[in-house]
């Protein structure tokens, strides 16, 4: 087991680079501390202890919203969002108590800062953080005897999410910044060799990078029941997330949302904060399951969304199962199918002309065909009868679409 630990990637430092080089971009108002425990005299530096200073340091940053990443040498970084110097400040003294007779509090570099901890403005200081991130990455694959390519390297497999770790990822979900991991894909129409017309673009958030931040080590998509559960949690953040900085955007936009979120407090003043352009040309989606689990619940949520204005689309079929679900009859506007290569791979042409009917009787103006990430998906699709599609490769053909052709010689 030992070898074990000491061969495993570093995964921590995989993190912290990973989340520094999505916040290129996102700088504004984001701080980051590190603590430098691996520099601690030997009076302070073990094991039991730095743990309990790590535990307390995190129990005080828990309201905050941002990330907490534990280093291979025991360092600890933590950098969140729109939290004052003086509040980050004040939690980095309550831990300084527990050091009360380290040499290290009372030592300081050139420029009169604590060699205890340094303090980062991502605005002015994001390069220099940067660089030092890949030094810790590097600095722990060397004493793990590993080869560590910052680009390249990825956290191992994940294990399933265990019920008895379902309140600490709640916890975690609570105060994540989800404005990094947050994910943008539009929705278009493809009409023969046409150009691509923007619908609306789904916002979303990217799982596998919620994975590596809040339940590193775990697969959150192993149990269907528990992360549906986790989702939650999730769709608060997303609707703060557009409350606080893309609610008022004029580009019409879609969410996959709970239905029991859709029936709280926090749904309303999302609503509220919508701008006057946006109003009926928002899209919620609702996953198959959701739905049929309460189906009394959705009925109700349908009928407030629809009363107010939204439009609706069921997500979550395939061209196996859109014959079990009505979309007029349960209320949707919209239904999304997955696109499954394989399965069409394997599906005799005898049965084209069967999906295609069903294209017809759901309608082609409400049906999109999502996860298009090569031409053949958007072939196959038109072959059809769907005029509807997302994925990469339709992001491929929006970008082309929108840049000059160039001179040709």
């Amino acid at each position: 087991m030992a070898e074990e630990l000491h061969t495993r990637p570093p995964n921590q430092e995989i993190m912290l680079l990973d989340l520094l080089q999505r916040l290129n971009r996102l700088r504004e108002g984001r701080l980051a501390v590190h603590l430098h425990f691996s520099k601690l005299s030997r009076a302070y530096n073990n094991e039991k202890f730095i743990r309990i200073a790590t535990d307390s340091f995190a129990s005080f940053v828990s309201g905050f919203e941002g990330h907490l990443f534990t280093l291979d040498n025991n360092d600890v970084v933590f950098v969140t969002k729109d939290v004052t110097v003086t509040v980050l400040e004040a939690a980095v003294d309550r831990i300084k108590i527990l050091f009360s007779q380290e040499p290290l509090l009372e030592t300081y570099t050139i420029k009169g800062t604590s060699l205890f901890c340094t303090f980062y403005d991502l605005v002015k200081e994001y390069d220099e953080l940067l660089k030092i991130a890949a030094d810790l990455l590097q600095e722990a694959g060397n004493r793990r005897g590993l080869f560590v390519n910052a680009q390249q390297m990825q956290p191992p497999k994940a294990a399933p999410v265990h019920p008895n770790i379902l309140a600490k990822l709640e916890q975690s979900l609570e105060t994540v910044d989800v404005t990094n991991i947050a994910r943008r894909q539009t929705v278009c129409t493809l009409i023969d060799e046409n150009k691509p017309q923007p619908l609306f673009e789904e916002i979303y958030v990217s799982i596998a990078d919620l994975q590596n931040i809040v339940a590193p080590g775990t697969d959150l998509n192993a149990n269907t029941w528990l992360f549906r559960y986790l989702t939650h949690a999730l769709d608060q953040r997303i609707m703060l997330m557009l409350i606080r900085d893309g609610v008022s955007s004029t580009r019409p936009f879609s969410l996959n949302l709970n239905v029991e979120t859709i029936l709280t407090p926090e749904f309303v003043k999302f609503e509220d904060a919508i701008t006057p352009q946006l109003r009926g040309r928002l899209v919620i989606e609702m996953n198959k399951l959701d739905v049929f689990s309460d189906m009394e619940a959705f009925m109700f949520a349908r009928d407030y969304l629809h009363d107010h204005g939204f439009r609706l689309c069921l997500d979550g079929l395939t061209h196996h199962t859109l014959s079990y679900y009505n979309r007029v009859k349960l209320g949707f506007d919209l239904v999304k199918l997955n696109w499954t290569p394989n399965a069409i791979d394997n599906m005799l042409p005898s049965k084209m002309p069967e999906i295609r009917n069903l294209v017809m009787e759901t309608g082609q103006a409400h049906t999109i065909l999502c996860r298009c990430d090569d031409e053949k998906a958007v072939l196959i699709g038109q072959e059809l009868g769907i005029v509807m599609f997302q994925g990469r490769q339709v992001d491929r053909l929006l970008t082309n679409a929108r840049i000059p052709m160039q001179t040709r010689f």
